[in-house]
């Protein structure tokens, strides 16, 4: 198949691929050319009509573990065949390259669908059908890991347009009723009761916002967050929109950060099912701290790890975790940005929100299942439901 694809100039409408955008160079020109060790040429690419540009496909077949043509992202037409000794070994392989934009399953047992959606990780998901070809909206697009540019919210999705706007809170977010029991929804509860009576009045403003947010962030999560949604029902194709949990979030905490502040993310973050650390700059001692080392201050951070350290040991943490938010972007020191900038590393640094529809994007990641789950317009079992 790949050696008759049609390859040459985009004028001629017979062709199915044309040049590249430049001619080959670095890791793409060398893996071209070459073999690495054990692999074999199952197609060899040529360069065509005197075209530097102009490659035809190329298969390697028998790539190893752990090589270049394994773990390094080629910009061109070639493709690497690994041979896994079962499903699992296979997702490894996957997850190992450390990119996660798509990933295809061909499988009519459903249990191995399962086993796949559960661990593998990349943004766009497809099972039975083509890679490529994203719908807006239908298969919103967008990676994982370093697949993802920025918070890696997705192109032709419902959370995309929320990147370019500067929110603004005019009061309490809207919150109907919350139809499942969390800690953070008993304690929520019991600080509004000790508000009532008159106690924490020190803290009540920011306690009183913590409160809404906390409702707000279990509320959306129940409603949207922790729903798989399929937006067009299309007879014959499954395109389901899902959210799962960063998993470690690094909460950097500042001298100018508020109760609120410091509260709401640690909510935010523990109901979006993340793992979390709290990192406390050295020295700082504040009504904050205060709070947070206090009984009700400890019923809000529960096991999670409270560290002392300067914004160097901070900086170090990145890539340990994956992803480091601050409560607003004047407060990330130049050295946690330089560090990020490395190794392509995203702060979160917008400004907190009680609002949850906002505030919990900051901590999820989105991900599209598409599954043809039809056989040649045969529904197969779906007839039956």
């Amino acid at each position: 198949a790949a050696r008759s694809y049609r390859m040459g100039s985009v004028w001629d409408f017979e062709n199915k691929m044309g040049p590249l955008i430049q001619a080959p160079e670095g890791a793409l020109k060398e893996a071209l050319m070459k073999l690495a060790p054990g692999e074999t040429w199952a197609l060899k690419p040529e360069d065509i009509k005197g075209n530097p540009m102009l490659w035809t496909p190329g298969v390697k077949w028998d790539v190893k573990p752990g090589s270049d043509t394994h773990l390094i992202e080629f910009f061109g037409p070639l493709l690497g065949v690994m041979c896994a000794e079962n499903l699992g070994h296979a997702i490894d392989l996957v997850n190992q390259t450390g990119y996660g934009l798509t990933s295809g399953l061909e499988s009519l047992d459903e249990r191995e669908h399962e086993k796949w959606k559960a661990s593998t990780r990349a943004g766009n998901l497809y099972i039975n059908r083509g890679t490529t070809g994203a719908m807006v909206l239908r298969q919103p697009f967008g990676g994982m890991r370093k697949s993802a540019l920025g918070a890696g919210i997705k192109v032709g999705g419902t959370n995309y347009v929320s990147q370019f706007v500067d929110h603004e809170e005019t009061g309490f977010p809207f919150v109907s009723a919350i139809l499942k029991d969390h800690p953070l929804l008993r304690l929520s509860q019991k600080w509004q009761r000790k508000l009532d009576a008159g106690d924490l009045a020190k803290f009540k403003t920011d306690l009183k916002k913590t409160v809404h947010a906390i409702r707000s962030y279990l509320y959306q999560y129940e409603q949207e967050f922790s729903q798989e949604k399929d937006y067009f029902h299309l007879r014959g194709q499954d395109n389901i929109v899902r959210y799962l949990p960063i998993d470690t979030v690094l909460i950097r905490l500042h001298a100018d950060d508020n109760l609120f502040e410091t509260l709401a993310r640690i909510a935010a973050a523990t109901i979006s099912g993340c793992n979390i650390e709290i990192s406390i700059p050295n020295g700082l001692k504040n009504r904050v701290i205060v709070f947070l080392m206090g009984t009700d201050g400890e019923e809000m951070v529960g096991d999670a790890p409270m560290t002392f350290e300067s914004d160097r040991d901070a900086a170090r943490k990145i890539g340990d975790a994956r992803r480091i938010r601050y409560a607003a972007p004047e407060r990330v020191p130049l050295e946690v940005h330089r560090t990020a900038a490395k190794g392509g590393f995203y702060i979160s640094s917008r400004k907190v929100m009680m609002e949850g529809r906002i505030e919990l994007l900051q901590y999820l990641q989105e991900q599209s299942v598409c599954y043809d789950y039809h056989r040649y317009g045969n529904l197969g079992e779906r007839t039956l439901i």
